[in-house]
């Protein structure tokens, strides 16, 4: 009995495994822009200030997430209350033994505006370093030569940085919370 049952599991497992490595890898849902066809996170935000209160409060959330401003913010219009930023997120080589390996850096545009009562982010223009810049866009077309199914797994380790950051984003552009002292 126990090896009828020893031979079923083995068996189950080889299919498992058979199945696993013959499955279609698919796409993650990223958002494209309709008009230039370019992965585009972009939302308008209603929250409570004026257009200078959120600034204030993008300028604050920047510095507390990027680990050096200087070099992420590519200009900060106080007048249009705009921050415009530049920075990466990294993608990896996933490796037999299930160790991961930095296979390449992503570079994307993030532009912030700030008006009263509400604002909006755009991510946009993801680039990798190869011989030139080249847009991820490309690890979508399965026709490509350059094509192989970590791709999407690229993709999707792009797609949840980036959720991360808006996370902390929305976060960060709350209203601080007002402490009475009262005693």
């Amino acid at each position: 009995m126990k090896k009828l049952s020893l031979i079923m599991l083995f068996c189950a497992a080889i299919g498992v495994s058979f199945a696993q490595k013959n499955q279609e890898p698919v796409a993650p849902d990223m958002p494209i822009d309709e008009d230039t066809k370019l992965i585009t996170y972009q939302e308008v935000i209603q929250e409570k200030g004026t257009a200078q209160e959120l600034y204030d409060r993008a300028l604050v959330w920047t510095k507390s997430f990027y680990k050096n401003t200087a070099e992420v913010i590519r200009s900060a219009d106080t007048v249009k209350k705009e921050l415009n930023i530049y920075s990466s997120v990294r993608v990896y080589s996933h490796q037999k033994d299930g160790s991961k390996l930095t296979k390449n850096i992503v570079y994307y545009n993030f532009k912030l505006e700030c008006k009263e009562g509400r604002y909006r982010y755009t991510i946009t223009d993801f680039n990798y370093r190869a011989t030139a810049a080249a847009p991820i866009e490309i690890w979508l077309d399965k026709t490509n030569k350059k094509w192989d199914p970590e791709c999407f797994v690229n993709l999707q380790e792009v797609d949840e940085q980036i959720q991360a950051l808006l996370s902390s984003l929305v976060d960060g552009m709350q209203p601080p919370v007002v402490k009475n002292d009262e005693w």
